[in-house]
């Protein structure tokens, strides 16, 4: 294991950006958020190829922020955001993305030699077990499947349309049968289950909740082993019931005929509860 440096993946829109963006508020903690680029990758070099240039960039990285004060993240107004997907939607519905790759000036953040770097990628990182997992600690963001699944079909990414190009990349039995398959949901469906069956399987009692760390955020915080900020990060509304009635009984409907990792998660109830709350506000 490579000392004071945490991978954390998850489900795409379930939080994890936020995560980055609470655990910034931390002393002596730097967390970046999707600070490589896949198409850097090759995956006919294998997966240990793949794991040794994750390491070479977490040790340059450190350099850079030691000795000249900045960091490679996506980034909008110079920090990692609690969201990096815009607020409105643009003309075809949907929500773009927020954020550019670029460096941002941490010579203010006081970070030490030891200091905790923490490093964001959804579907790389994911694809990348369970040996990622073995070189470096890695944690997992979840969220009630209902809620994640009603995020991809507002926001203007692949997987509004069903594939996870960073994942497919890696993992060519997945884009397999995600090229097999016509319906988008039906992707999105299969698309889930895979990132359920890679926790459930490789990352079991790593799983942080997104739904216990808006309502608590020290509770990231302490599952990380992370020093306390002094002052507490604010606690956040979940926002897993802000969602269109109408389309989240389609998903709702489409979810329960659907996978068996993603129960292990989240039960029926949890679920069920989500859409009843959905129904009451609507």
């Amino acid at each position: 294991m490579i000392s004071n440096t945490i991978l954390l993946t998850g489900l795409p829109r379930a939080g994890t950006t936020l995560s980055c963006h609470i655990l910034n508020s931390c002393p002596n903690t730097l967390a970046l958020h999707e600070p490589l680029r896949p198409v850097d990758f090759n995956p006919s070099a294998g997966i240990h190829d793949a794991l040794e240039y994750i390491a070479q960039f977490a040790a340059s990285t450190r350099e850079q922020v030691l000795n000249e004060g900045k960091a490679l993240s996506q980034q909008k107004d110079g920090a990692v955001p609690e969201n990096p997907v815009a607020a409105n939607a643009i003309q075809n519905g949907l929500r773009p993305m927020d954020v550019s790759l670029d460096f941002i000036d941490v010579s203010a953040r006081n970070l030490n030699p030891q200091f905790n770097l923490i490093i964001k990628h959804n579907a790389l990182f994911t694809a990348l077990l369970p040996e990622l997992a073995a070189a470096f600690p890695v944690f997992a963001v979840v969220r009630n499947p209902l809620a994640v699944l009603a995020s991809w079909n507002l926001v203007d990414l692949p997987i509004n349309k069903g594939h996870i190009p960073a994942a497919e990349q890696f993992d060519n039995a997945l884009k397999n049968q995600l090229a097999n398959t016509a319906d988008v949901l039906d992707r999105q469906l299969i698309i889930l289950e895979w990132f359920c069956e890679r926790y459930c399987r490789y990352l079991s009692g790593r799983w942080l909740r997104y739904e216990e760390f808006v309502s608590t955020p020290l509770s990231l915080i302490n599952t990380l082993e992370l020093p306390a900020p002094e002052e507490h990060p604010p606690i956040r509304n979940s926002k897993n019931s802000g969602y269109d009635v109408m389309l989240m009984e389609k998903l709702y409907a489409r979810l329960n005929t659907k996978g068996n990792a993603v129960w292990q998660i989240y039960s029926r109830d949890q679920v069920d509860a989500l859409m009843d709350s959905i129904r009451r506000s609507a």
